[in-house]
């Protein structure tokens, strides 16, 4: 089924269309209250963006249809509405589903938040590190097709050989989130100032609470919305 969604337009409309997709977590619906309460925070920071809470729920991921339904049910049809400028936020699950879909559209997007992405089990992550970092690490043949078997070990292997792609990525995690040391692990291939940590857990509320920081430095960088 296509993915639903819900639109909140922005505070202060501008000509500079700018929208802000963001994918929920495992066990998140996608348009509940968690995810408004991202959306504030996000208009607060940015008041000219439209902000669209896409309900890309686990079932996507399970099927494999993720990046397919989102570009198709999302993206091309915001693209079609005249949106110059599409940024993708996710957190926890759904950082790991925007950066599957960066894989898939890398000139698509004019950037990508994740908040505590997850992005894969300890025993890759711990590879990674014991092979010297990502630029060091090896991921060994992999078919060009993404499924349930390879996602992780793909998505490390797209930010190997992808480094452009770390200009166009802002990371934010809390101290003491249990995927910190993943979110570490990808700031060391990102440029200075594009990893914000702060105190808080693994919860929307100190998602949002640091997303209003992060979209706030994004707005200053943006073309036309100042």
């Amino acid at each position: 089924m296509p993915i639903a969604s819900e639109t909140l337009r922005a505070p202060q409309p501008s000509a500079a269309r700018t929208l802000v997709i963001v994918l929920p977590g495992r066990h998140d619906e996608g348009r509940g209250e968690n995810e408004r309460g991202m959306a504030r925070a996000i208009q607060e920071a940015w008041p000219s963006a439209d902000v669209l809470l896409a309900s890309a729920t686990f079932a996507y991921y399970r099927d494999g249809r993720l990046v397919q339904r989102l570009h198709e049910d999302i993206v091309a049809p915001a693209q079609r509405d005249g949106y110059r400028r599409i940024w993708l936020a996710g957190a926890s699950m759904g950082g790991m589903g925007a950066m599957l879909y960066a894989r898939a559209h890398p000139d698509t997007l004019a950037g990508v938040v994740l908040f505590a992405p997850f992005l894969g089990d300890k025993a890759l992550l711990e590879e990674i590190r014991s092979a010297g970092g990502v630029q060091r690490w090896q991921p060994g043949p992999l078919p060009p097709q993404v499924d349930s078997t390879n996602y992780q070990r793909q998505v490390w292997k797209f930010i190997r050989e992808q480094p452009a792609l770390a200009g166009r990525v802002w990371l934010a995690c809390g101290s003491d989130d249990y995927l910190l040391s993943g979110a570490r692990l990808l700031a060391t291939t990102l440029p200075d100032g594009r990893f914000v940590e702060m105190p808080g857990g693994h919860d929307w509320r100190t998602w949002s609470r640091i997303g209003k920081t992060v979209f706030s430095q994004i707005r200053t960088l943006e073309p036309g919305t100042l």
